[in-house]
């Protein structure tokens, strides 16, 4: 998008012409100084303070790296800060007026902050380690003098930490969604709880199902403070311990009390507050006050100068030596020789879906401009000249309604303009008159194609099963749309042979995999044999070169010269008729397309290319070729076949491009490769169009035509039409002007996630793209090794004592095993103990050898060198073993009677391994638990219970055997015994799918938690070059109508775990699983088995 000269007026006394010089808006992180006279936030990337009370703000760190999380020590001295400069997220001390950073933390898996130990001499942080392969997030003390190992608080998970002034008890949050989501009540809300280091003990303070987020210890350590959306908004209370009494602190109506913070003195509380920061003074009669704060600096410059050698859509003129592209979200001409692309379009929004008009005169085109999606038409201002000499366009809106349009199209007849408009509706309009009808109705957009006369369209849709089928309808709506393909598997991106005979498509009928599929129209034509063919070519092949060489005699003696032109000067004209006239002179008139549809479906014909998905077809004009990309044979690139005598797949390039057109001139394919528009010729050689443009972007209009895009995509094509009961238009006006004010991406970001969050729905998010994110030069950077050993933090003497060994990782190997109880005395020659920060001798390149001395039972010691692996890695070796231990503790319970699985995703790797274990796990038992606690999603469910509910209709015997039923039979290994399933808060969407499954086929009881209510099959896009969109657009519904979503699956048997239990091994949710089991499976063994008996017994027995 190249600038807009326009002047946006922003409401809420919003921001001028220079982005930060003004109001500073969507400050985060707040923090206040003991004495409550001094802020400090994190704002644009780096920490800023200014008065309480408002006023200027000063910047006290200026890095290119984001810096957060600023906290003032207790003496109000120094700000601590988290900051990604070097190597993940550490943490940072700097003198509280700005000044040098000393770092205090090192470990690549970085820190977030959460304040100060009372004393000073410690921080308290929450760091992900290996304490866990989920919920491995952990509260720990960092001292800030000596750099010393971190310090466990408890081993389990929390944030939000709160540590009072004796520095023994800390208040932190369990569970909670994200900050932005407005509303949820649920299992998977926050809750409060308080760890009192002295006992050990934990207690629950706040679980209602509402959020309570970002406690506050007061001074006195007899009450604190928080956030609850118990009143229906966010807003800040106060908790007294003794007797549990709650007071409201703050009413706002709408929107939430975010991330406050307390002065030391307990007089004064910051928060934030939509985009700005409050101040709400204690023990005062007043209510919270609006922080005004203002930038004095040059803030973020209002423009910005970028290039582009990319395109995302192409367009040639019928001949191709003109082409129209999108770049930068504009729309751009140029020839195909001197390639100085001119802009046709000049907007902050995006324009796309560029096309020609049949003759090349017009130019078609869908804009955003003005927030509002409609076709456009652009006609160069000087006909005579070409579209890349004109440097004016006649620009004309042809659509003006809210619905999007998109997939535009012309006629191949020069007549109507096609495009999709709104969820899916096919529509056709006249350019010159305006008139538009409505084609095809459908809630999802269809991929389609023109016949070559211009009379049939050919479209892709899904049915209310998803299911998408290849229909034909006539132009002229004299007749219903036909279904063509009519399969249970979906087919899409029909395209029409340029003789109008055939029509090819994608289908997925076999295993799941991509083929060509293609159809002739016309029974005749499908009737003809290979002999038939043959005539035909043999014939057409000899008209061409025997009237070809009647139409050229010799030329004659008198033949006219060129003139400096390169025009004959020819006095009178050849007027056709002579006797050197061809006998058929060629005609540009369309194909006459005939369709029989009488069993038309089932003249359908595969194109078999094993173990390759084809895509991108496209045909020569001759008809003969059809083109597409594929990977055959480990090769990628485009191929063609010939229908219908060689079908076997012949390379033509190994470069592959999108929007492919066969010219029908010079045999060459026009498309777009690599972001570049380009020509292929028949014989595979590629030539490049490449161009570079320049443009001038505003921000405040490209971050205002971001947020309508956002805005707009939500309103269309969120699953909820009601947008969970909001004004939608209200919301635009809520935000439109903020986003507008933007400074970075990531400003935006919280912007997008705020209008987000007003739907209160699970499956939302907004992504910032990482185009303006500091990134660092260095080549490479050190990573904190991890051993495969987990270490005794209890261990007090010399060296490092093995706590236990991960399964089949680095020290779990022959030559490199290490084993539980053994003590590391040395790193890499370093002597090392519990005390030291391993850093000092774990960081660097992963790639490479540790050498460690370690020590045996009986004192030996020995070298072993270990290759390490991540902290990430050493996580999914911990899931390994979480998933060993539980086995063998339901084994043990159950007296080896029941078997257990965890399906760790709802993928296809982890149905493979689900249906691997229903054998392994249930060989030889009775029963089965199924785990999907922590499951995160995705797809399988059906696929799961294909193998959980196959009905029993009959039993097989073979000769000597025993009752049974063959299994290549069936789809899947299956299970019908008795089953458990386990869920908790953090089974999401179709996990939690398949939980409700389980009680609402009865197939077995769920124990645990309710799952959290998340059940939104979602999507997404681009939103312009800013960041990415999420978009849930198919809601999931129960049998008796009610949404899954904010519905979790309820446990039969419901078990919360407490702190601490679930890493010492005390899983309660397991051991009430296996006893359920066991009385299922009881009651199962005593049913009626029926006893198979012969033919013959029944006739003995009569």
């Amino acid at each position: 998008m190249r600038a807009a000269t326009l002047v946006m007026a922003l409401t809420l006394g919003l921001a001028t012409a220079v982005h930060g010089a003004g109001r500073v808006l969507l400050a985060n992180d707040p923090a206040l100084s003991p004495d409550g006279e001094t802020l400090a936030f994190a704002w644009r990337d780096d920490i800023w303070s200014s008065p309480a009370a408002g006023g200027a703000a000063e910047q006290l760190t200026t890095h290119a790296a984001r810096d957060r999380q600023p906290v003032f020590s207790p003496d109000g001295s120094q700000i601590a800060f988290v900051s990604e400069r070097d190597n993940g997220w550490q943490v940072y001390v700097i003198p509280a007026s700005g000044g040098a950073a000393r770092r205090m933390t090192w470990h690549t898996g970085g820190y977030a902050l959460h304040g100060w130990y009372p004393t000073g001499d410690a921080l308290l942080v929450e760091a992900t380690r290996d304490h866990s392969w989920t919920q491995a997030s952990r509260l720990m003390r960092v001292e800030t003098h000596g750099r010393k190992a971190p310090s466990l608080l408890f081993d389990d998970y929390g944030g939000e930490a709160s540590i009072d002034a004796d520095g023994e008890r800390v208040l932190f949050v369990r569970e909670g969604r994200r900050w932005w989501r407005k509303g949820y009540v649920g299992p998977a809300a926050g809750q409060i709880w308080m760890h009192d280091a002295r006992t050990d003990d934990f207690a629950l303070l706040i679980d209602d199902d509402a959020e309570a987020r970002w406690p506050l210890w007061a001074p006195d350590g007899g009450r604190f403070y928080y956030v609850s959306g118990r009143s229906g908004s966010m807003n800040l209370w106060e908790r007294t311990l003794a007797g549990g009494a709650d007071r409201q602190l703050t009413h706002h109506a709408d929107d939430s009390v975010v991330s406050p913070a307390l002065s030391r003195d307990g007089k004064t509380i910051v928060y934030r507050h939509l985009f700005d920061l409050y101040r709400l003074r204690l023990n005062q009669d007043v209510g919270p006050e609006r922080i005004e704060i203002h930038d004095r600096g040059e803030g973020v410059s209002e423009t910005a100068r970028r290039t582009a050698d990319r395109a995302t859509e192409v367009a040639f003129t019928s001949d191709g030596l003109e082409v129209a592209f999108i770049a930068d979200g504009d729309l751009w001409v140029m020839d195909t020789e001197l390639r100085e692309p001119i802009n046709v379009t000049d907007t902050p929004e995006s324009e796309s879906s560029p096309v020609f008009a049949g003759d090349d005169s017009a130019l078609y085109y869908v804009s955003d401009a003005g927030g509002q999606s409609d076709v456009w038409r652009a006609e160069p201002a000087s006909s005579d000249s070409y579209w890349w000499q004109n440097d004016d366009f006649m620009r004309t809106r042809l659509t003006d309604d809210t619905d999007v349009e998109s997939a535009l199209t012309v006629s191949p007849d020069g007549g109507p303009v096609a495009y999709v408009k709104g969820l899916g509706d096919l529509v056709l309009h006249d350019a010159d008159t305006g008139d538009a009808r409505v084609l095809a109705e459908s809630w999802n957009a269809p991929d389609y194609d023109w016949s070559p006369d211009g009379r049939w369209i050919a479209y892709a849709v899904d049915d209310a099963d998803y299911n998408r089928d290849i229909w034909l309808a006539p132009v002229d709506a004299s007749t219903p749309a036909y279904n063509v393909s009519r399969h249970p598997d979906s087919e899409s991106d029909p395209v029409w042979s340029p003789d109008g005979k055939l029509l090819a498509f994608t289908g997925e009928r076999a295993h799941a995999e991509s083929d060509i599929y293609y159809v002739w129209l016309s029974e005749e034509d499908e009737d003809r044999t290979d002999r038939d063919r043959a005539v035909v070519k043999a014939v057409g092949k000899l008209d061409k070169a025997r009237k070809k060489a009647k139409a050229e005699p010799a030329a004659p003696a008198d033949t006219p010269a060129a003139d400096a032109t390169g025009a004959a000067d020819v006095s009178e004209p050849d007027d056709g008729d002579g006797e050197d006239a061809t006998d058929e002179p060629e005609t540009d008139d369309p194909p006459d397309v005939h369709i029989d549809f009488d069993r038309i479906h089932e003249r359908i014909r595969r194109v078999t290319i094993a173990d390759t998905d084809e895509n991108g077809l496209f045909w020569s004009r001759d008809s003969k070729k059809l083109a597409f990309q594929a990977t055959v044979n480990g090769k990628k690139g485009t191929y063609t076949i010939e229908i219908p005598e060689e079908l076997g797949p012949k390379l033509l390039s190994e470069k592959t491009g999108a929007q492919a057109r066969w010219l029908e001139e010079d045999d060459t394919i026009v498309w777009l490769s690599d972001g570049v528009p380009g020509a292929l010729t028949a014989k595979g050689d590629a030539t490049p169009y490449s161009f570079e443009v320049r443009t001038v972007v505003d921000r405040a209009a490209r971050y205002g035509a971001g947020f309508d895009l956002a805005w707009r995509t939500m309103r269309d094509r969120y699953y909820d039409a009601r947008l969970g009961s909001r004004d939608w238009d209200a919301i635009r006006a809520k935000y439109r002007a903020v986003a507008g004010a933007c400074g970075t991406d990531e400003e935006f970001t919280q912007v997008a996630q705020l209008m987000l969050g007003e739907l209160n729905g699970s499956h939302l998010g907004f992504s910032a793209s990482d185009a303006d994110r500091w990134k660092t030069s260095d080549a490479w950077r050190d990573v904190t090794a991890h051993l495969g050993i987990r270490f005794d933090p209890a261990h007090t003497g010399d060296g490092l004592r093995a706590r236990d060994v991960l399964p089949d990782g680095p020290a779990d190997r022959h030559g490199s095993r290490v084993a539980a109880g053994e003590t590391v005395v040395s790193i890499d020659g370093s002597p090392v103990d519990a005390s030291m920060d391993l850093t000092t001798v774990l960081n660097g390149p992963l790639e490479r050898d540790v050498r460690l001395v370690v020590r045996d039972a009986d004192g030996e010691e020995r070298d072993v060198v270990i290759r390490p692996i991540t902290h990430r890695a050493a996580r999914g070796l911990l899931y390994t073993k979480w998933v060993m231990d539980n086995e063998a503790a339901v084994h043990e319970m159950s007296n080896e009677a029941v078997g257990y699985l965890h399906v760790r995703g709802m993928n296809w790797p982890s149905f493979q391994e689900f249906e691997r274990q229903l054998y392994a796990a249930g060989a030889g038992r009775d029963g089965l638990i199924i785990d999907v606690r922590y499951n995160g999603g995705g797809y399988t469910t059906d696929h799961l219970l294909t193998a959980l509910t196959q009905p029993t209709h009959a039993t097989t015997v073979g000769r000597g055997g025993e009752p049974g039923y063959p299994q290549g039979r069936r789809v899947y290994a299956t299970w019908d015994r008795p089953i458990v399933v386990l869920c908790n808060q953090r089974s999401f969407s179709n996990a939690e799918i398949f939980s409700h499954a389980i009680k609402t086929l009865g197939r077995g009881r769920l124990v645990g938690v309710q799952t959290g209510g998340g059940v939104i099959s979602t999507g997404s896009r681009e939103i312009l070059d800013i960041g990415r969109l999420r978009i849930p657009g198919r809601g999931w519904f129960l049998p008796d109508g009610e949404d899954m979503e904010l519905n979790g699956a309820v446990p039969d048997i419901v078990i919360w775990p407490e702190p601490g239990e679930m890493p010492a091994g005390i899983d309660r949710q397991l051991e009430a699983a296996v006893a359920a089991l066991a009385e299922d499976v009881a009651a199962w063994r005593e049913r009626s088995k029926a006893t198979p008996r012969t033919a013959a017994e029944r006739r003995e027995s009569k």
